[in-house]
């Protein structure tokens, strides 16, 4: 896990509803679970996902991690799995691609 995406992110925009406003990096290897996303939806409750580290790409510029898989332990509310996705550097900060139907995918910055 390259270093530049360890730590906790926050959703730069306040306008995006359903896409998690958190996301915790932790350092690991391929297989391991690197990435938490918490979102909180008005009218769905509070729910956190766990992805696994698939692979480092791009000279370490792109991480690409499996299937958000819901911790229904720490969740409260309509969850479900969300699909493999991968997160970029971008600038300071780290882009979130989550697939063609979400646009260019959406921007945190360090919390």
């Amino acid at each position: 896990m390259p270093q530049h995406f360890v730590g906790t992110w926050s959703l730069d925009s306040p306008y995006v509803v359903l896409e998690p406003h958190t996301v915790v990096v932790r350092r690991v290897s391929p297989g391991q679970n690197a990435v938490t996303l918490i979102a909180d939806v008005q009218g769905s409750g509070h729910c956190e996902y766990t992805a696994k580290l698939i692979s480092v790409a791009d000279g370490g510029q792109r991480i690409n991690v499996g299937t958000a898989v819901v911790d229904q332990a720490r969740s409260t509310g309509m969850c479900s799995d969300a699909e493999p996705s991968f997160f970029t550097v971008a600038g300071s900060g780290i882009q979130h691609d989550v697939g063609p139907a979400h646009g260019s995918g959406y921007r945190y910055n360090r919390a």
